[in-house]
């Protein structure tokens, strides 16, 4: 008998002593028949003794009862249930619990009921125009001059917007509005946020970035909230569904009138319009028109006091920043009510929440994926809450960016230590660019996978650049 715990209470009935140690195996429901030990318990309403469970034989009977197709997979209450009814051994209720914990296809398969990971991060206020967020709309039904996309860039600081209509959503195109339309118009940022797009994570956009010295921040991968500019994509959409009515068509005609309202509408969180922090004045509309004042400036009667306003507006931005971090600090206190901390270190292993898609073509639905795949290695955490992730077999590659309310602590002990089933894709990155060279070196779109080297010369973005 391998069970030194079990092998003392068969030997004690074996004895045939009905000493003190009998009587207190008896008073615990504990029985011999036959040369096999049992157990009643008062836990349960069956009259049917309990088998005795070795340690050697528990991991069996778990596969059997939770693992098995006539089993299912159930939960640890319906795994104890069905258990407890047939066998005993002692702990089996925290060993049956820890063994559907750590169950790879529970773990793949089943949703989390808990809370979503992750407390949320307030940026801090920037200065006009340093910090830009920028998002491609579309596709859209093509308007008879064949624009199909609107391309947004938001001034994180003043809630500015520009909307521009897109024939094609190719990183020239994007990168030659940035320059032509915003850059050279409101001057450089510093910082460049947005998702992970092909457009945005090419080279083109990556070497234009570069050689004006702008920072590229993309979000990660399926967490669109990190990106400022989607609360204005929200807007755009009814603005604009209202507009068009019928003709659908014609929503490029419509965009000069929206990004006018966007511009001119009190935000909650400045507390004033985009316009009045860009300008320092209201945009006249054409009700100000109708009712101008500048008969009173002509009378010689009225004085000028231009001096307090300007002291005013001097001590707006403090006041502005102020109001912001109240918005902040209110929107975490509500957020983090229903989130979660959790934290990763680099070597930690964890599992990734899928998002597969259904293919009528190869008779595959997105409801029989597994809904995270594992394990996959923490590389570096990028703030508390974003983390560089790598396969194990070969760290150094990163496989992309994720929050951590996509992740899920991989606990599995090593001997049940699986490969991914449905491994995630690597997500297109920015390139590492080498000046003294003029190249960049990283993975292609293209041809996922396969390191390439891109020449300086063959990208248009310094054309546009210059």
């Amino acid at each position: 008998m391998k069970d030194e715990d079990i092998k003392k209470i068969i030997d004690c009935f074996e004895s045939g002593r009905k000493d003190e140690d009998f009587i207190n195996w008896t008073s615990r429901g504990y029985l011999m028949n036959q040369g096999i030990l049992y157990r009643y318990s008062p836990d349960t309403e069956s009259e049917e003794a309990q088998l005795v469970v070795p340690c050697h034989e528990r991991e069996r009977v778990l596969q059997q009862y939770h693992d098995s197709p006539t089993a299912g997979h159930s939960g640890s209450e319906g795994t104890y249930f069905k258990i407890a009814s047939r066998y005993y051994f002692p702990g089996m209720r925290k060993f049956i619990a820890e063994y559907v914990k750590n169950c790879a296809e529970c773990n793949r398969y089943k949703p989390n009921n808990q809370k979503p990971a992750g407390l949320l991060r307030t940026p801090i206020y920037a200065q006009r125009f340093e910090t830009l967020a920028i998002y491609l709309f579309g596709p859209l039904p093509e308007t008879p001059t064949g624009k199909k996309w609107i391309f947004l860039i938001e001034d994180t600081s003043t809630k500015w917007v520009e909307l521009f209509a897109l024939e094609d959503a190719t990183a020239q195109n994007c990168a030659k509005f940035l320059i032509e339309e915003f850059f050279l118009r409101y001057g450089l940022p510093q910082r460049l946020i947005s998702d992970n797009g092909t457009q945005f994570v090419s080279a083109v956009m990556q070497q234009t970035c570069n050689f004006l010295g702008i920072k590229q921040e993309l979000i990660p991968v399926y967490y669109p909230q990190a990106n400022p500019s989607e609360r204005k994509n929200r807007d755009l959409k009814p603005k604009l569904a209202i507009l068009v009515g019928d003709a659908h068509d014609t929503w490029d005609e419509k965009l000069a009138m929206i990004r006018f309202a966007m511009n001119t509408s009190k935000c909650d969180t400045t507390g004033h319009t985009a316009a009045y922090l860009q300008f320092g004045r209201e945009l006249r509309t054409t009700d100000d028109v109708n009712h101008d004042l500048r008969s009173l400036i002509e009378n010689d009667n009225f004085v000028a006091e231009i001096t307090p306003y300007l002291k005013h507006f001097a001590r707006l931005t403090p006041q502005i920043r102020e109001r912001v971090e109240q918005k902040q600090d209110q929107r975490k206190k509500y957020f983090d009510k229903n989130r979660r901390p959790i934290y990763y270190q680099p070597g930690d292993k964890v599992w990734v929440t899928l998002h597969p898609k259904s293919s009528r073509s190869d008779k595959r639905s997105k409801k029989f994926y597994p809904k995270r795949e594992g394990p996959y290695l923490v590389v570096t955490n990028r703030s508390p809450t974003t983390y560089d992730l790598s396969d194990p077999s070969t760290p150094d590659q990163v496989l992309g960016t994720y929050h951590t309310n996509m992740l899920k602590p991989y606990e599995l002990p090593p001997e049940k230590n699986t490969s991914p089933v449905v491994p995630i894709k690597r997500r297109g990155r920015p390139r590492k660019y080498f000046p003294k060279s003029g190249l960049f070196v990283g993975t292609s779109s293209e041809s996922e996978g396969e390191s390439v080297t891109i020449p300086l010369d063959d990208c248009s973005a310094t054309s546009l650049a210059e």
